[in-house]
């Protein structure tokens, strides 16, 4: 729905005018002048189009445009001007304004430039997210190009530690006054070079993208990891995270063949929307919550004749319920498109949920989406395999 900001001083034509755009789906907030309508941005008001009136008490039309553009420059502007002011309404399409009406503006002729000016700020959004995405390919390249180059000299470091470490079991600098030091040194060598190693993984992580190896992974202990990455996040926001797994994920249950990194990645991206949908609900909800609960469906086993018992396979479902402000109807369809997000730009690039939900198609599963205001919950749902899948090695040390 579009988000517009009506600014008039004439208080009784400002508010018939927001009824009737609000009859025509519009999303409508008034405010009579420049300090009122700023005050409304201050407070996290976010809106599509802006309606000035040109004359307004104290600072102008024409001054909140450059207020407004300094604080938002994608928001888009109409000015409302009287025929003798038509040069100040020309003045404000100078500074950005999309373009003006003569007051009084006939409502099909606004709702027409309101559109047209809705349509214009989403293709400028659209424009910053690919170039967003331009650089942080430039960026993913540089990082790749950045962790090769410290790995060379970070490995020959580690080995040269392990030569020195060698030498020491000599006789001759075993009996060394100085070999308990030289020994700590070294070990205080290699765990450096091991954090150095892990930022390099990191930065060839980004670089690369994802791991696309399939191996079994315990999706409880995969999702652990991905919430233990956002907990700072939650905790700066007042979200309590709850993890609810239930006793039908049993350990002995065959464990789900995935590639385990790109999981983990998926898990991160839709608890992080889940995060976002509380962090800019609109109005601001108190009850902040992010509950994630693990469960198994299966199918029954007709051939058996007992209506009670468990088929063999069926479906892992991972749901990420969330308080924050639910999902438009209008934007549902579109939530899976690369690129399309409701966050202000710069906040985010509209590409989690997409390779999201790529990830689980190519696993044979797909994603349910439930919202209503206040109330949204993501569930995944992933094909278990029939036969047990060997365990993942514990992680290597060193």
């Amino acid at each position: 729905m579009m988000r517009a900001l009506l600014v008039d001083d004439e208080t009784a034509f400002a508010e018939l005018l927001a009824e009737r755009l609000r009859a025509r789906g519009i999303a409508v907030r008034t405010a009579y002048d420049a300090e009122s309508a700023l005050a409304l941005l201050d407070a996290g008001e976010e809106f599509d189009v802006a309606v000035l009136d040109v004359c307004l008490p104290g600072a102008s039309g024409i001054d909140l445009l450059r207020r407004m553009k300094a604080r938002l420059p994608l928001v888009e502007a109409l000015m409302l001007t009287g025929s003798s002011d038509v040069r100040n309404a020309v003045e404000g399409m100078r500074h950005g304004a999309f373009n003006y009406l003569l007051k009084p503006a006939d409502i099909d002729d606004l709702v027409r430039e309101l559109r047209a000016a809705h349509e214009r700020k989403l293709r400028q959004e659209e424009n910053a997210r690919m170039i967003e995405a331009g650089k942080l390919a430039s960026i993913g390249r540089l990082a790749e190009g950045v962790a090769h180059e410290i790995n060379n000299p970070v490995n020959i470091m580690t080995n040269a530690a392990g030569w020195i470490e060698d030498l020491l079991d000599e006789p001759d600098l075993a009996s060394s006054p100085h070999a308990a030091e030289m020994r700590r040194s070294v070990v205080r060598i290699k765990a450096q070079s091991r954090r150095v190693r892990e930022i390099t993984r990191k930065l060839l992580f980004f670089g690369k993208g994802l791991d696309p190896r399939p191996g079994p992974v315990r999706v409880a202990d995969l999702l652990g990891e991905a919430l233990r990455l956002l907990a700072d996040r939650a905790a700066d926001l007042g979200v309590a995270v709850r993890l609810d797994v239930s006793p039908d994920v049993s350990p002995d249950m065959p464990l789900l063949v995935a590639p385990p990194v790109e999981l983990r990645q998926v898990f991160v991206h839709v608890a992080e929307n889940a995060l976002d949908a509380v962090e800019y609900a609109q109005p601001p909800v108190t009850e902040r919550e992010l509950a994630v609960t693990v469960r198994v469906e299966r199918p029954l086993d007709r051939a058996s004749g007992d209506a009670a018992a468990p088929a063999p396979g069926g479906e892992l479902c991972i749901a990420f319920h969330d308080t924050g402000h639910g999902i438009a109807s209008e934007v549902l369809p579109h939530v899976f498109e690369p690129f399309f997000s409701t966050r202000p730009v710069g906040r985010g690039m509209g590409l989690g949920l997409s390779v999201a939900v790529g990830v689980v198609t190519a696993l044979g599963g797909f994603i349910d989406i439930d919202s209503q205001p206040g109330d949204t919950t993501v569930t995944l749902r992933l094909p278990l395999p029939e036969a047990p899948a060997e365990a993942p090695p514990p992680a290597c040390q060193g």
